[in-house]
């Protein structure tokens, strides 16, 4: 028994097992998800008012400059009237989320076995769905990932990208690289203020890693930091981003933002660290790497450990800072999810660099089989009481496994059905009665003059909708 329990195989499934939990009901919902009231009907109205490049040219001048998530919200599956596609896009986010950190995983560690990866994977993952603050600003609502799901998996892929293109020879292919690093950083900047922070750090603060630590003038790290100026210029060169902001009275104040924003932040990794099982899969990360040390000998973990912790508390405050100076309150739940994915991120990096470092000065001490069987079962059962305890995991089952998921996809089909098919210029609808936590967002309102109605009705055939008072099934 105690030498089942200590092979790897075991270990594997169990970690495999745990991105199975998190992962399965997320796709299942996929299939019941909506394009959402917020934001998801306004961006195909204004297509149809103004036409699609001149759509997009509004928002940029009168609202954001989110160039690229411009770009992707106004070519959101409304556009085709396929509601049917913000499900296949829900599905394919999801997967790609875990693919991306996959690829992730075997670029930064190649000498790690298939299955060892993907269970690498699966605890990254769960311990993302456990605690992450809006699993429907995630994957289901496009405006929100649009906006920051997104931008981040593209990001994961620049990392990717940065570490191949030095790996290889000159050439085409080192070229190509290059032309596909530059278009994510262009496009990761072009989603929002917060991913033009996170890239913009990665790429000034690698530029300036090689230039003072390794004293080398990297061109091609220069290249990218050029590029993410261009990319900045053309956010902030939006008239509708400077009105956004000019709009917010408390907004712009630095020594208050930065203050609030280092309070906020120690509340998140507080919560995070003491009311999830991250400390013991930690343990068991740093035991991995001690026993095989030649994990860490990729040359991405040859980086002093002061400069991991400094890019990794850089990018996680300065996301909340962005909040605080942009708007001049606390981070929205989609924010926050971000923070948290890079948390996660920093977090295992920078245990890697911690072991390689006194890996290096001392033998770190060995633990006996019996000691690791006892260790092993005591994370067992904190997982399991965590998954017990799981407000998020407990909503996502809940929403599929009782039928409120399905009810909530039915009962939106009978309305596009109704609405599409009702003659005249005014319109009422009954309310939604089944609301799942995991998808639903927000439904329209009883004063037709409000945004949601407008742009609702102005998809639908330029319309006036009502809200009834009594829900519908």
């Amino acid at each position: 028994m105690l030498d089942k329990l200590q092979n790897p195989l075991f270990k594997n499934l169990f970690n495999v097992g745990l991105l199975a939990v998190a992962l399965v009901p997320l796709l299942a919902l996929s299939f019941y998800n909506h394009p959402s009231i917020i934001d998801d009907f306004c961006y195909i109205d204004t297509v149809f008012k103004y036409g699609y490049f001149e759509a997009m040219h509004y928002y940029y001048s009168g609202w954001t400059g989110r160039y690229f998530g411009i770009l992707l919200n106004h070519s959101n599956p409304l556009i085709w009237h396929w509601y049917a596609g913000f499900k296949v896009l829900s599905a394919v986010l999801i997967l790609s989320f875990c693919g991306s950190v996959y690829w992730l995983i075997k670029t930064t560690l190649p000498q790690l076995f298939k299955w060892t990866a993907w269970g690498i994977v699966g605890v990254f993952f769960f311990l993302f769905v456990l605690k992450m603050p809006s699993i429907t600003e995630a994957f289901y609502w496009m405006a929100a990932f649009v906006t920051y799901t997104i931008p981040n998996l593209l990001t994961l892929c620049l990392v990717v990208i940065m570490i191949k293109y030095y790996e290889q020879a000159a050439g085409k292919r080192k070229t190509a690289t290059a032309v596909f690093a530059t278009f994510l950083v262009f496009a990761s900047i072009g989603c929002s203020e917060t991913n033009l922070i996170i890239t913009g750090l990665l790429v000034v603060g690698w530029f300036g890693y090689q230039l003072v630590v390794n004293r080398k003038l990297d061109w091609f790290a220069l290249f990218l930091v050029a590029v993410a100026g261009f990319c900045c210029y053309l956010t902030f060169a939006s008239a509708g981003n400077a009105s956004r902001i000019a709009g917010n009275p408390v907004s712009g104040k630095i020594g208050l933002s930065a203050g609030q924003s280092l309070r906020q932040l120690a509340k998140y990794v507080v919560d995070w660290v003491v009311h999830s099982p991250l400390v013991a899969f930690t343990f068991f990360w740093g035991l991995l790497l001690r026993n095989r040390a030649e994990l860490l000998q990729n040359r991405c973990f040859k980086v002093p450990v002061w400069a991991g912790v400094l890019a990794f508390l850089s990018i996680l405050w300065g996301q909340v800072f962005t909040s605080y100076y942009g708007i001049g309150i606390e981070p929205p739940p989609r924010v926050v999810n971000s923070v948290y994915f890079y948390f996660l991120l920093g977090w295992f990096y920078n245990v890697a660099l911690v072991v390689r470092y006194f890996s290096a000065k001392r033998s770190l001490r060995q633990f006996s089989g019996t000691a690791q069987l006892a260790l092993g079962l005591l994370l067992v059962l904190i997982v399991g009481q965590h998954i017990v305890r799981s407000n998020n995991l407990r909503m996502i089952y809940g929403d599929w496994l009782s039928g409120r998921a399905a009810a909530y996809d039915q009962a939106l089909n009978a309305r596009y059905e109704f609405m599409n098919n009702t003659p005249g210029d005014t319109i009422y609808v009954a309310p939604l009665k089944v609301r799942p936590a995991s998808l639903f967002m927000d439904d329209l309102h009883q004063d037709q003059t409000h945004l949601w109605n407008r742009c609702v009705g102005g998809y639908f055939g330029n319309k006036v909708v009502y809200l009834k008072t009594q829900p519908t099934r």
